[in-house]
């Protein structure tokens, strides 16, 4: 009899840690269960909030690139920036004579938006308009035929193979031929 109690005896044993290790087993996964459900609940909030700053972020941005910028430091980068002053150019018109046709007026579909001076780097990036799309060039970079030659504080400066350009802040472009 004593060898069938230290049987009975183990087999009560195995079944107790039986029963504990299912109860733990249990109780840890209703515990993660629970945090996950509230994690879920919780983050749906988060998400809207996030949703909702960068729908505002956006909004200052399209704001700021629009309307009254003035330059000088950014309040979101601490950066300084330059932001181009557009204006309508005055055109003077001369007397034309009568055998003399009017020479077309070349549209420059490239803009120059804003240059901004990165401290950390020590160098100038320009944002650019070709056409209705924005760029962000740096020196050597490309815009439609035309490689960014030089960038200052009020100027850019580009080249393609039949003509040189410059654009600055204040909204002033001018284009020389090549061989002129």
């Amino acid at each position: 009899m004593k060898e069938h109690g230290l049987l009975i005896t183990g087999s009560v044993l195995a079944f107790l840690l039986a029963v504990g290790v299912v109860t733990r087993i249990t109780m840890q996964k209703a515990s993660f269960n629970r945090t996950v459900q509230e994690a879920l609940e919780t983050s749906e909030g988060y998400d809207e909030r996030f949703i909702e700053m960068v729908n505002k972020l956006e909004e200052e941005l399209a704001r700021r690139a629009s309307f009254g910028y003035k330059g000088q430091k950014d309040p979101m980068t601490g950066k300084k920036r330059a932001v181009v002053l557009h204006h309508k150019p005055i055109r003077r018109r001369l007397p034309a004579k009568k055998e003399d046709k009017e020479p077309e007026q070349y549209i420059d579909p490239v803009k120059l938006t804003a240059i901004i001076y990165d401290d950390e780097k020590r160098k100038h990036t320009a944002i650019v308009m070709d056409g209705e799309r924005s760029y962000s060039v740096e020196v050597g970079d490309r815009v439609r035929d035309r490689t960014i030659t030089r960038i200052t504080n009020e100027q850019i400066f580009m080249e393609s193979p039949a003509a040189l350009f410059r654009y600055d802040i204040y909204g002033n472009s001018a284009m020389k031929k090549r061989g002129e």
